[in-house]
């Protein structure tokens, strides 16, 4: 999946930037145990992962399979990701977001 989301980076266009695998990086999957959800573990291992990253790319991109509600809602009501395409890969289907790593972090959760 990951090779063909970098093969359709060109065709796709975010904060005014056509993505690339120069200014993107590709974050997931992030699997958190039922004894940790709804702790801040996810909000907090995305903020660590995008602001080391943010040295160096201003994109997030990823993916989540429809199948997934429960990580569609993780991502884009707690992580604010937002949708960018819907992709079908080998018969299933996904949603593809980005997210800008400039936007500030709370403090409370580094």
């Amino acid at each position: 999946m990951f090779v063909h989301m970098i093969k359709d980076l060109p065709n796709l266009t975010y904060l005014g930037q056509t993505l690339s695998a120069e200014n993107s990086y590709q974050y997931g999957p992030v699997c958190i145990d039922k004894s940790c959800r709804g702790s801040g573990m996810l909000e907090n291992i995305f903020d660590f992962s995008r602001v080391e990253m943010a040295k160096r790319y201003r994109i997030v991109v990823t993916f989540i399979n429809k199948i997934n509600p429960r990580s569609f809602v993780a991502h884009t009501k707690k992580l604010k990701l937002s949708v960018i395409q819907k992709v079908e890969f080998y018969n299933h289907h996904y949603y593809e977001l980005v997210y800008d790593t400039a936007k500030p972090v709370q403090a409370d959760l580094l």
